[in-house]
């Protein structure tokens, strides 16, 4: 081989003439003739043949093998560094042999070199094997899962993962990107934009749940603001009765303007919170709501969720119109029955009053501090005067 030549007489001479500084440029000049002379021989064959068509019929292309990567790709640099490797290695053998320390440095340098072109051309062969085995399996697919890939090659993940990155970074792969848990390769703009509008819409879902979330926990801190130092059955009928009282506001933002409606529930709802106010301050008094929360209650959201689907209805016929009116005259009926449950609240309240009044007039007679005690303490005075010694 000429280049082989070349580069041992340019080797044997700089022994000869222990002057090294010409070595490396030589072996160089050689090295890049041959890869000159290649794309000549290359370019003579191809000539004229650029302009003919294979075929009428336009092949479907494979997105993964989009670019045309020689399937011998490294195979001339592995030539070339293993046998001018070859040459090189008695010269550099020799020279140690012969005590020659720069000769011995250099030659080693251009061996270490030639046996990095070697290995180097060997990885880019294997690589490009790999690129049209993948591209193979994959056939008209424009994404894919390493997983997947890994146990259809029978190979490992992180091993698919690994080749996938050195053919992004050769340039195999001009257009694919990995996701972000390196877990899915898109291949083509296609399908890396669909991956990206996922992406945003699994954002926007993840910051809608988690605005809900926080939603619900400020909720729940209001909650137990609210209720702090009440548990038990209390707390469970004033969860509830708050609930009942949001519900009958709704309905009331929901109804046509109705004035004489209106102003039923919303009188309904100011009893309701008098209601649950007081079973707040005195959570005793909730054993007495058992049939408020069990039925009434209940009864009353059932009669006003189908006011509401009446009042939706386009005709008005007699049947609609009559049901409505009992409802209207049910919520009367309903305000009347719970002012009583309200006033009922306050009844042991009342006796409490009524007898802390009784013993304080009684205690404020015994001492003299009113018109009833004065006088009967002055009646008694003289008594004690006409009674003898």
């Amino acid at each position: 081989m000429k280049v082989g030549n070349d580069i041992l007489n340019s080797v044997t001479s700089a022994i000869d003439r222990n002057d090294y500084s010409q070595l490396h440029d030589d072996v160089a000049k050689a090295i890049k003739s041959v890869s000159i002379d290649r794309n000549v021989m290359y370019s003579s064959r191809n000539k004229g043949g650029g302009n003919r068509v294979a075929s009428t019929t336009q092949r479907r292309v494979n997105p993964f093998l989009q670019k045309r990567i020689s399937k011998y790709l490294g195979v001339p640099q592995m030539f070339l560094g293993g046998a001018i490797g070859l040459i090189m290695l008695p010269v550099f053998l020799g020279a140690v042999l012969s005590g020659s320390i720069v000769g011995g440095a250099v030659t080693g340098l251009i061996t270490a070199g030639l046996g990095w072109m070697f290995f180097n051309g060997y990885v880019k062969l294997s690589l490009a094997k790999k690129y049209y085995q993948y591209g193979n399996v994959l056939k008209d697919a424009e994404y894919f899962n390493i997983k997947d890939l890994a146990q259809v090659t029978l190979k490992k993940d992180a091993e698919v993962l690994s080749d996938i990155k050195k053919m992004i970074k050769a340039g195999f792969l001009p257009r694919a990107r990995l996701d972000q848990t390196e877990t899915t390769c898109m291949i083509t703009d296609r399908a890396y934009d669909q991956y990206l509008g996922a992406v945003q819409d699994l954002n926007d879902r993840q910051k809608r749940e988690a605005d809900r979330k926080k939603a619900e926990e400020e909720k729940a801190k209001a909650r137990s603001a609210e209720f702090e130092g009440v548990s038990g059955e209390a707390r469970k009928i004033l969860e509830e009765g708050r609930d009942y009282i949001v519900f009958v506001r709704q309905i009331n933002d929901i109804i046509p303007d109705t004035e004489e409606m209106s102003n039923k529930l919303y009188r309904l709802e100011e009893i309701m919170n008098r209601i649950f106010a007081q079973v707040k301050k005195d959570p005793s008094s909730a054993d007495e709501l058992h049939k408020l929360m069990n039925y009434y209650l209940p009864t009353t959201k059932k009669l006003l969720n189908a006011y509401v689907e009446l009042d939706k209805q386009p005709e008005v016929g007699d049947n609609i119109t009559q049901t409505k009116n009992e409802i209207d005259a049910a919520i009367d009926t309903i305000n009347e029955a719970f002012e009583k449950l309200l006033d009922s609240l306050f009844q042991d309240m009342a006796w409490d009053i009524s007898s802390d009044i009784s013993v304080m007039k009684t205690m404020m007679a015994q001492d003299g501090l009113t018109l009833e005690g004065q006088g009967m303490s002055a009646q008694m005075q003289a008594q004690t005067r006409t009674q003898p010694k």
